[in-house]
């Protein structure tokens, strides 16, 4: 437990240090002209939709691409503990390249979860502190989430900002009251953000959803987090993962053990020597060199924007590329 505290802390102090150019949402007064064929790219401040919220205010990532047929689908990441959405731009575009409205959120994601739960003798914890994350209600006290903060209520005021300053993307097809149509969703994460897509899969029901490096494994009873296995509302099958064999802060038997117990379809597939559709399995594995090598990188090459691995021009490689396309249309 102390180990994996460390490791999360870095992640976070990595995160805190990297400096990236922030720039506002575009108010309506200075709004581009909105055109068929085009690509929309928007930093969106949490509490420009929202002016109760003041903490995790770091900017959601938008961008939807009408040069490509639209799904009517919306595609919402979840950064890892400490990160940013402006951190995982590349599969947020990669999504709306493939004719999703895509998402980056940001959200209450502090290392408080792992703290508090992972080697906590209660093993409900986990999914406690996941659920107030969620949808604000109070679970536990592990987390401090209220309505207005959590991942639920943040995405609707986001969505109900999109489709004030930019009713012609549409937007607002997502919009169910003071909620989300998660239906029309596919919800993906990172490391904590990758547990929060499965779990709220298992809450409600979602169009898909997809894990990255990610794993809830309580190391003092050494088993599964219990909302792993427990009953969900969406199918299995529409359960992904991709994971790293040498990840650093997760292991990668553990993980693996954990799939299983959720009973993810297919086996463990290797992106590195074996191509698209993979025999169809929602388990894809790597050994691939992450494009750099500082703060635990083979936790953060699977879509970690700084440690995807790229071609000598700096685009994603063909097995990554491949990956991600087939994680998000198979």
């Amino acid at each position: 437990m102390k180990k994996l505290f460390i490791l999360v802390l870095a992640i976070s102090l990595f995160f805190s240090c990297e400096r990236t150019e922030i720039t506002p949402d575009i108010e309506p007064t200075q709004q581009p002209q909105q055109r068929l064929g085009a690509f929309y790219e928007y930093l969106v401040r949490p509490s420009a939709t929202n002016s109760s919220i003041f903490l995790y205010n770091n900017n959601h990532y938008v961008c939807v691409d009408t040069r490509t047929t639209l799904r009517n689908k919306l595609f919402v990441f979840f950064p890892g503990t400490g990160g940013s959405p402006e951190f995982y731009k590349l599969i947020v575009k990669r999504a709306a390249a493939l004719g999703y409205h895509a998402i980056g959120l940001m959200y209450p994601n502090g290392s408080e979860l792992y703290s508090w739960s992972a080697s906590n003798p209660d093993n409900t914890q986990f999914g406690k502190c996941r659920q107030e994350i969620f949808d604000g209600t109070n679970q536990t006290l592990g987390v401090t989430v209220d309505a207005n903060n959590c991942i639920k209520g943040r995405l609707n005021k986001l969505l109900t900002h999109l489709s004030t300053q930019y009713p012609t993307l549409n937007f607002q097809q997502f919009i169910n009251g003071n909620d989300v149509y998660w239906n029309k969703c596919v919800l993906a994460g990172h490391s904590q953000g990758g547990g929060h897509a499965f779990y709220i899969a298992k809450r409600v029901a979602v169009d898909k959803t997809i894990a990255f490096a990610s794993i809830d494994w309580n190391t003092l009873l050494g088993r599964s987090a219990d909302w792993v296995t427990a009953a969900g509302v969406t199918p299995i099958s529409k359960f992904y993962s991709i994971n790293s064999t040498r990840d650093e802060v997760f292991s990668y038997v553990n993980v693996q053990a954990q799939l299983t117990v959720m009973g993810l379809n297919g086996v463990a597939t290797s992106i590195d020597n074996t191509s698209s559709p993979y025999g169809g399995t929602r388990r894809l594995i790597t050994s691939a060199t992450p494009a750099i090598s500082v703060v635990v990188p083979n936790h953060n090459l699977t879509c970690l924007d700084a440690y995807v691995p790229k071609t000598s021009s700096g685009a994603v490689t063909a097995n990554f590329s491949n990956a991600w396309t087939y994680l998000l249309t198979y």
